[in-house]
């Protein structure tokens, strides 16, 4: 087996995270399109979010050929947005910018550039969070969506195509689910999502292998003076299938794990500003039996500004 294909890390979904002023009711996650605790849940806004999420892979080959290891970082900065329609129906957009560092014994390659755009639909079925007359608030939200093919994905490293995990796009037209569910009793509340993306294959005949996620928040909100804050804490999961090039399944693709999620919101007028962190508390990435896979600890930064 070549050391390329060794070294096909698995990165199913970035977790990422959001935002709300002093929200009555928010919103949560979607691989690759993941919305976390929305800003100002009735309004129009734009931001931008930083998110960071590194791998580690270790290759035993035995007394003869020794040991490989990798640290590969998928680093991206999204510009994304909400716009009303009406009352019911939100347009969502996400629009990446990735740097990828894979630092390994065998290759140490940087690349960067656009990723693969998304453009999702929501409908509210459910909001009573701007209702002042209920104590027990709920929003229940669902939704689809399409990932464009906007990101290179042929990137080569002396002839040789690079592991597909590794490009900043997938080359392929994919579709995404979600639902959104939040319930909130005076300062306290839940907010749970799940999302599911199916993909398709692309002009190499290379399938990455469907994601699913979900995750649940409690938080708190606090108001002092005129900032909000609002502290959370939950668990996300993710899980994604193994992928095929042509009808070949690869080895070291796919898997799942679940990662601890805490961090702090923080609203004042118009803008609000949000520091997520993750750290995987249970893993298990599919991987050969000479190759180990563990992903590492996870961070979101972001700003939006509300209209």
């Amino acid at each position: 087996m070549s050391i390329k294909k060794i070294f096909a890390l698995c990165i199913i979904l970035f977790a990422i995270t959001k935002q709300s002023k002093a929200c009555d009711v928010c919103g949560c996650s979607l691989g690759g399109s993941y919305y976390g605790i929305l800003p100002q849940f009735q309004k129009n806004f734009i931001g931008l979010r930083w998110s960071q999420a590194q791998f580690y892979a270790h290759m035993n080959h035995g007394a003869v050929l020794g040991e490989e290891h990798s640290h590969d970082t998928y680093s991206k900065v999204e510009l994304w947005g909400r716009y009303y329609i009406n009352d019911r129906v939100q347009l969502f957009a996400f629009m990446p910018y990735g740097y990828n560092d894979m630092d390994g014994t065998e290759q140490k390659i940087k690349t960067q550039g656009i990723g693969d755009v998304s453009v999702l639909a929501n409908y509210l079925i459910l909001n009573t969070g701007e209702d002042k007359k209920k104590k027990l608030k709920h929003t229940l939200m669902a939704g689809a969506g399409v990932k464009l093919p906007t990101g290179k994905y042929d990137l080569e490293d002396n002839g040789l195509i690079v592991n597909r995990n590794f490009q900043l796009g997938t080359g392929s037209v994919d579709f995404i689910l979600s639902g959104v569910y939040t319930v909130r009793y005076q300062k306290v509340g839940l907010n749970s999502e799940v999302g599911y993306k199916i993909n398709t294959r692309n002009s190499d005949e290379y399938l990455f292998g469907n994601q699913f996620h979900a995750s649940t928040r409690f938080f708190y909100w606090q108001n002092i003076k005129s900032l909000s804050l609002l502290p959370n804490i939950g668990l996300y999961y993710e899980q994604g299938t193994q992928h095929k090039d042509g009808e070949i399944i690869q080895a070291n693709t796919g898997g799942k794990a679940i990662l601890l999620s805490a961090g702090m919101e923080m609203y004042y007028r118009k803008f609000s500003a949000g520091f997520t962190f993750q750290d995987p508390i249970k893993q298990n990435y599919n991987s050969d039996e000479i190759a180990e896979i563990t992903s590492r600890d996870r961070m979101t930064v972001s700003l939006t500004y509300s209209f």
